[in-house]
This record gives C-alpha cells, sequence and structure tokens, in this order.
C-alpha cells in the first residue's frame, strides 16, 4: 500500500524529511522557522480511530507531552510543543541527530564493558529524573534510547509511560515490549519505578552480550522466560566477568521487584561498584600508569580537570575522567582525551587552555589548589548552616532529579563554603542556561 505523501508543512514548522514511520503514526525531521533550529514532530493518525478509542488516544498522546514535558534532563528528549494538525495531535521535539541502540547494537556482538556503562548510567539519570517527577516510563527499550553524535543517551518516548494519578492506564494493561517488559508488567499487574529499572537491566544485558536476557520466538515464549526462565549468566557469554558484575545483573534482573534496586540513583552507584578493577579497555578504573601517579601530589590537579570538563559536558564528566584515565599514561595526554568529547571546537579549545597551561608552566599544584578543589583544612560541613545544604539540596534536585541529594552529600565532603559548595553541584547540571539559574538561586547569607 503506498505511503501518504509527505507534508510540507505541520502548524509554523517545516517538514524536510521521514525519520520513522510506524501503524500509527510518522515522525517527521523538520524546521523551526521562528527559532531557527531543527526539530523532530510526532504525529499521529488518530484519524484511524473511532469515537471513544479516539478520543481515549489523543488524551494518552497529550500525556506523553505532560510527562515529558515534566521531565526536563539532558538525557531526556526535550518536548517543545503539542498541538494538532488536520484534527491529528503531533508533537514538537528536540531532534537528536544519532541512532537508537536498536540500530547500533548487533545481535551476537556486544559493546565494550566501558561503553556499556557508560550508556546504563545515563538512562538511569534519565530515570531518576522521570521517577523523581512521579513518571514510569514502561517501554525502555533500545528503540526508545537515542545515541547522539556526542555519544550521549537520550531516552524517549514517553507515550505509554504513566504519570502518577492518572487513570488512563488501568491495572492490567500490557502496554510494553516483551524482550524488556518486567514479569510484573508482563502478568497485566499495576508496575512502579523497579519496573524501569527491570527493563534497564535487560537492556544493559543486552548491551553487554548482544543477546536478549529473555529471548522467544512469540509472545508466550518470552512471557515463560520471564515468569519461569533465567537469563544465560554473565560469565557464560563473556569472558573474565568479575562477580561484582554478575550479582549487579542478578539484582537488576531480580523477579521480585522488592529484590531488585530500590531507585534509579542505587543501580547508577552500585553500578559503579560493580565495574571497579575492570580492565582498561572495558571499564573506568583500571590500575594504569596514570591512576597509579594519581597520588597526593597529582590527584587535586585531576579532580580540578573534572571540575573544568564539568562546566563543559555537565554530569558525565566524573565518568569521562575515569575512563580517560584508563587509557592515557600521562596527565597531558589525559586533557587531550578529555577534550575531545567537548563537541564545540571554541570550547574544546578554552578546556585545554585551562588545563594544559598549569600542567607546562610547572603550576599544577598552584592551580588546583586556588581552585579549591580539595579541601585541607578542617571538614567544611562544619562551616555550612544546614539551611543553606537544604536549599542547594532542593535547587538542585529541580534540574537533576532525587540524586541531588546523593550529590550533596559527596560534595559536602569537600566543599570549603556554601559558595563552594555551589560552584561544585553547579557542575552537576548539563546545560549552561539552567547552571547559571542555579548559581543565581544562590542567596546571599
Amino acid at each position: 500500500m503506498a505511503q501518504p505523501p509527505i507534508p510540507t508543512q505541520i502548524g509554523r514548522y517545516i517538514v524536510e524529511s521521514t525519520i520513522g514511520r510506524g501503524a500509527m503514526g510518522v515522525i517527521y525531521r523538520a524546521h523551526d522557522p521562528l527559532i531557527d533550529r531543527a526539530v523532530a514532530l510526532k504525529l499521529v493518525r488518530a484519524d484511524l480511530l473511532e469515537g471513544d478509542e479516539r478520543n481515549d488516544y489523543i488524551e494518552r498522546f497529550q500525556r506523553e507531552a505532560q510527562a515529558a514535558a515534566r521531565c526536563a534532563h539532558a538525557n531526556i528528549v526535550a518536548i517543545y510543543d503539542y498541538a494538532l494538525h488536520e484534527n491529528n495531535p503531533f508533537l514538537t521535539m528536540e531532534y537528536v541527530n544519532g541512532k537508537s541502540l536498536a540500530q547500533v547494537v548487533e545481535r551476537g556482538r556486544g559493546l565494550s564493558i566501558d561503553l556499556a556503562v557508560r550508556i546504563a548510567h545515563q538512562m538511569l539519570d534519565a530515570l531518576a529524573c522521570a521517577h523523581g517527577h512521579g513518571v514510569v516510563h514502561r517501554d525502555i527499550k533500545p528503540g526508545n534510547v537515542l545515541i547522539g553524535g556526542d555519544g550521549r543517551v537520550k531516552v524517549t518516548d514517553f507515550g505509554i509511560s504513566r504519570v502518577g494519578g492518572s487513570s488512563l492506564t488501568q491495572t492490567g494493561a500490557l502496554i510494553g515490549t516483551p524482550n524488556y517488559m518486567s514479569p510484573e508488567q508482563c502478568r497485566g499487574e499495576s508496575v512502579d519505578t523497579r519496573s524501569d529499572l527491570f527493563s534497564t537491566g535487560a537492556v544493559f544485558y543486552e548491551l553487554l552480550t548482544g543477546e536478549l536476557p529473555f529471548p522467544g520466538q512469540n509472545f508466550h515464549e518470552i512471557a515463560y522466560q520471564l515468569l519461569y526462565g533465567a537469563p544465560v549468566p554473565l560469565a557464560q557469554r563473556l569472558q573474565s566477568v568479575p562477580p561484582s558484575l554478575a550479582a549487579f545483573m542478578d539484582t537488576a534482573l531480580a523477579r521480585d521487584p522488592a529484590r531488585r534496586f530500590e531507585t534509579a540513583a542505587k543501580m547508577s552507584i552500585a553500578l559503579v561498584e560493580a565495574t571497579r578493577g575492570i580492565g582498561p579497555e572495558q571499564a573506568f578504573e583500571a590500575p594504569t600508569a596514570i591512576l597509579q601517579m594519581t597520588t597526593e601530589s597529582t590527584a587535586p590537579y585531576v579532580a580540578e580537570i573534572e571540575r573544568r570538563l564539568a562546566h563543559y559536558v555537565g554530569p558525565i564528566a566524573s565518568y569521562l575522567v575515569r575512563s580517560a584515565s584508563g587509557r592515557t599514561t600521562s596527565l597531558e595526554e589525559l586533557c587531550h582525551s578529555l577534550g575531545s568529547s567537548i563537541d564545540k571546537p571554541d570550547s574544546r579549545a578554552a578546556f585545554l587552555r585551562e588545563v594544559l597551561a598549569p600542567l607546562r608552566t610547572g603550576n599544577a599544584a598552584r592551580f588546583a589548589t586556588s581552585a579549591g578543589s580539595i579541601a585541607t583544612a578542617a571538614p567544611a560541613t562544619a562551616a555550612i548552616a544546614q539551611a543553606d545544604v537544604d536549599l542547594a539540596q532542593a535547587d538542585l534536585a529541580h534540574y537533576i532529579g532525587p540524586i541531588a541529594r546523593l550529590l550533596v552529600r559527596r560534595e559536602l565532603e569537600a566543599a570549603k563554603n556554601a559558595d563552594d559548595l555551589w560552584q561544585r553541584l553547579a557542575t552537576h547540571i548539563e546545560r549552561p542556561a539552567d547552571r547559571e539559574a542555579f548559581l543565581r538561586g544562590r542567596r546571599p547569607r
């Protein structure tokens, strides 16, 4: 059957090409002439439905816009607009120039542990934000995880998410993708955030192994595996898998939700712990020359490099530093490796000027100390009023979700005073405009 012609314009947006097409709708790449930027338009063919079914579908589609708009985060595809075109609803979304994980992962060939872990961390950061706003995605799968040209992960398609208080997605509604849905979702029971964490674990398993944890030729076979089977252990799929990573996977894919990680933030922290000590070609914290050099004399400099990098790339800076440390053998090589993660040439050049000049002039120690990258006096927390701590945590949570509490606790250990605490926390906010807004919210004391 011939496809309908591509519209030349939807709302104010100029349609340029088709990105994807499904039974119920199409995603277009378009141009917003008002703001002069590329966008993605998701147009639903609600005209294929009739009566109450159509109204319910449009209501659920509008809820997608509301759910996603509540989740403003660097790892979630942003929603810009919602409207109707010829009586069919459409979303205007952030355009991601990249591929989905479904296009990246080849069956039978997993990614390196390093890359798989990077992707999983960013997925969990996105879910921590969404869950903090009462949103359960309900369909985490490779096709709904995009990888931009800069390597950044973007979770998309909150179209079947459940917002707290909504009555549209009732208990018993089998919505989701069978290979990745949780056992309770497969049974048609009500789900909570731990269902998304199970699905994330299933995606992570596939990223590592190139194989589905719960395979099957049809829904009934997959459902049987979910409810009664078990994935092939990682140790049989991969060589030299540490017991800690195998244990992490067992918890992530536990059939009983009570045995899984409680939150996305806790799952992310557990993943960091599970990948400690894995070889340099695979994960973050390998015992290479640069890590052995990171002693009392170099640790302040490396910590300050991470802080400077965070101003350009946001929270992923800490992971980039650990990963690059496993591949480089000198501080200068480390700086250049990290610089390659900054997309804009001007920003990359600025970062390299900041971090290389002190190293080449022999002033690395002064560079780190003057920037306040470590606390050399008594514990700083005693000098910071609890009111400042509470305010910083509340404001930070507005931008990054519930993981703010953990970051505040970590940065308190090194912050010299309240101003230093706010500066440190700002580095965990991805978008420059949001970082500036966060710092402006720092009330004088």
